[in-house]
């Protein structure tokens, strides 16, 4: 891995050193505090001093120690997800390593691992880079289908291909969420949390038995703030949000075999949607059209007309069956998962004008994914184990969007004001059959080495009806439709493909506290057709599936009486045919094609350390070099081989600490801090507009019982409220921008019983 730089190697090492000087004076909540009401961390062996906790995790679809799993996974513990007040994604990118991810709004979220992900899921043929799994069950549309992340056991993130045995094919890696599950003792928590932007956040739970053999949990979310951003032109608040979201779920021992469980749940979110803000471009010459005539260079500002607004809905049922054959387990899973949403925003974040046209696009997306599996798994108790399984999913999108457009150029009929003036409506419906067989075998060749092998032969079978058309036009006389769309249509095309996606691993346990791994994996992801193109010829034109094989090699370890765990891994990614998005700022919408190739390789590192029985401190980095080693973009036949892939930082770390004060014998102070930081990153293959390096620092203190009967805790958000930008949009000269979220802090009462 020649082009990752000694400067590179360099950064991360002063990060792990910083972790260790920390160790004097500030455990990440990630790495050592995995559990919930009811732990579901195994028991600690009996040693002296401070230790860490074991972290057990279903990447391998069985219950085993994190530090024996030969896959580069990080784990989220469920108490430690409630104290950082953690209810979506995006706070646990900047804690796992190569992992980055932000949410546009209700219909879209952008998830990259290693690289490799999905900036904007517009068409309802098309599949995420980076799989999303609530109780084993795939989520195809991340964002309009997606609930908050409430009352878990824990989270997951899988980094790499998992296209094996992890439930639907994925290319980039896999982030599997795992409710919390009903328990047969008694037993309820909760929180309620305030702060400034009229932030009210609260969550409770209440688990216990409904008789000998049948055991109930129910659990409440809910959170509203107000908006951190303004349109000054009507006054509307922006960047505001409001939720709320419920799960019941049944566990039954039907018998001393057989195990059955059922979960449903549903949310609802809304809000006013994205505040965008223009800035001029440095990457061309003189001033923007908006930023000239801006009224507020505010960037909480925005400037549109239009009101705008997000909405998301989300409902689903999951049925599990478990019988134990005693050499063999049998599971059956069955599932619905439903998703309705709308959005409406400003793509210039201005009128017109300042803006030459104030794009205004309205979406709905209505998603429905129905899943049946069924797998057979031997036990481990000999050096021979297996798992085989047969896999479907049915997935039904259906996605509208009307771009709305107003120019203030002058000219008339056929020229660039007659293009951007207007209105347009494109709705495609897109039906996916995803079937798969599936399986893996291991070996155990000698006391402490194992080999294994598996593979999953997928059938990927689409359908999808796409109609465009014009609902009006601008002034008299105009004759072009508005951008994107130059001529109406309405096309059927179905397409099937076939893939097969083997992995292969070698893992040694040199010690009981000592793992070493190498394993070789292919991922797919499958192809689909445009979601707004300018004519049906276009529409016509399916992009082809991507696949992408993974070499890695691991070390995982708990050392020193596991006072330390250090996990490392090193990889390469070698993509053929990757989907790649780009943002079209003359018509106005998403291109996707498929580069010839691509190469992503790094290095990635976790750390966690028990000084004391009160103190722990841990962190992680990774390094990457992702480029596309050919790639010629056939709509301007501009060659951006050797480009960097679009947000994908070089590198990024992350660094936190733990500490408990006992206060007497019953009382107990708790503080945290963790800061986060990704390097700088490219939006687009061009490798044009880019976002600086940027770092968050967030912290909490509390006082309270030291049993965590109840507590009381302040706590902060982007302490030193950091601007930094989460999007960007080119357009004409400008870049209009969408910004995180600003310092936000509070108080939170918490209970358990």
């Amino acid at each position: 891995m020649a082009a990752i730089t000694c400067a590179h190697v360099l950064r991360l090492a002063l990060a792990s050193a910083s972790i260790a000087a920390l160790s004097t004076a500030l455990p990440a909540a990630a790495q050592s505090t995995a559990g919930t009401d009811t732990p579901v961390d195994a028991p600690a062996a009996q040693l002296d001093g401070p230790q860490l906790e074991e972290i057990i995790v279903t990447a391998r679809k069985r219950e085993e120690s994190l530090q024996n799993v030969p896959i580069a996974v990080t784990a989220f513990g469920g108490t430690a997800l409630r104290e950082a007040q953690i209810t979506d994604l995006s706070a646990l990118a900047g804690r796992t390593p190569s992992f980055t991810f932000q949410a546009q709004g209700s219909l879209e979220q952008e998830a990259f691992i290693r690289g490799v992900g999905t900036v904007r899921l517009t068409s309802a043929s098309a599949d995420p880079s980076i799989g999303l799994f609530i109780n084993e069950v795939y989520i195809g549309r991340r964002g309009s289908a997606t609930p908050p992340i409430f009352d878990v056991e824990r989270v997951e993130v899988l980094r790499g291909p998992q296209g094996t045995i992890f439930g639907k094919n994925v290319v980039g890696g896999a982030i599997s969420i795992i409710t919390a599950t009903p328990k047969f003792d008694f037993g309820a928590g909760g929180y309620v949390s305030v702060g400034n932007y009229g932030t009210v956040q609260s969550e409770a739970n209440i688990t216990g038995p409904l008789s000998e053999t049948v055991a109930a949990r129910l659990s409440f979310q809910q959170a509203r703030h107000d908006g951190y951003s303004r349109n000054i032109v009507n006054g509307q608040e922006l960047d505001d949000a409001e939720g709320y979201a419920g799960r019941a779920s049944i566990l039954v021992r039907a018998s001393e075999d057989l195990t059955l469980s059922f979960v449903a749940d549903a949310s609802h979110d809304e809000g006013g949607g994205q505040a965008r803000h223009a800035v001029d471009d440095p990457t061309r010459v003189g001033v923007g059209p908006i930023t000239t005539g801006q009224i507020s260079k505010d960037p909480r500002t925005t400037e549109t007309p239009y009101l705008q607004y997000n909405r998301r809905s989300t409902y689903g049922f999951t049925g599990r069956a478990d019988y134990d054959f005693g050499g063999a387990a049998l599971t059956y899973l069955a599932a619905i998962r439903i998703g309705d949403s709308g959005q409406r925003f400003s793509q210039a974040g201005a009128g017109a004008p300042p803006s030459f046209t104030d794009s205004v696009l309205t979406q709905s997306e209505k998603y429905t994914g129905i899943t049946q599996e069924l797998r057979l798994a031997s036990d481990k108790s000999g050096p021979f184990s297996w798992l085989v399984g047969l896999y479907y999913l049915r997935e039904d999108t259906r996605r509208n969007s009307i771009n709305t457009a107003r120019s203030a150029l002058p000219g008339g009929p056929g020229g660039t004001r007659d293009s951007l003036d207007g209105e347009n409506v494109f709705a495609n419906s897109g039906i996916t059959s995803n079937y798969a067989a599936f399986g893996e075998v291991e070996y155990e060749i000698v006391n402490g080495l194992t080999a294994s092998v598996g593979a999953r032969y997928t059938i990927d079978h689409k359908e999808m009806n796409a109609n465009a058309r014009i609902n009006s036009l601008g002034p008299a006389g105009d004759i072009l439709s508005p951008a994107p769309l130059r001529t109406p249509y309405n096309i059927n095309v179905e397409k099937t493909w076939k893939e097969a996606t083997p992995r292969f691993a070698l893992e040694y346990k040199a010690t009981p506290a000592i793992l070493l791994y190498a394993s070789a994996a292919k991922g797919f992801k499958g192809g689909g057709w445009q979601a707004a193109t300018p004519d049906g010829a276009t529409a016509s034109r399916a992009f082809n599936p991507e696949t992408a094989w993974n070499y890695e090699v691991g070390f995982k370890s708990d050392l020193f009486d596991r006072r330390v765990r250090l996990n490392l891994a090193a990889f390469r990614l070698d993509f053929s045919n990757l989907q790649v998005e780009q943002l079209d700022d003359v018509l106005l919408t998403t291109v996707v094609t498929n580069a010839a190739s691509a190469k992503i390789q790094g290095i990635e590192g976790e750390l966690s350390i028990a000084v004391t029985d009160q103190f722990s401190v841990s962190g992680s980095g990774s390094i990457l070099d992702a480029k596309y080693k050919d790639y010629v973009d056939p709509r301007r036949n501009l060659d951006y081989s050797g480009n960097k892939l679009a947000r994908t930082a070089d590198y990024q770390y992350s660094i936190a600490a733990d500490y408990k004060l006992p206060v007497g014998e019953d009382y107990v102070i708790k503080a945290h801090a963790d800061f986060t930081y990704q390097d700088g990153f490219f939006y687009g293959p061009e490798n044009l507009n880019s976002e600086p390096g940027y770092g968050l620092l967030d912290a909490r203190i509390g006082f309270g019982k030291a049993s965590d009967r109840w507590a009381v805790t302040l706590w902060a958000k982007n302490l030193t409220d950091k601007l930094y930008r989460t999007s960007v949009i080119p357009f004409l000269g400008d870049e209009a921008s969408l910004y995180g979220n600003p310092r936000t802090y509070g108080v939170r009462l918490s209970g358990k019983f």
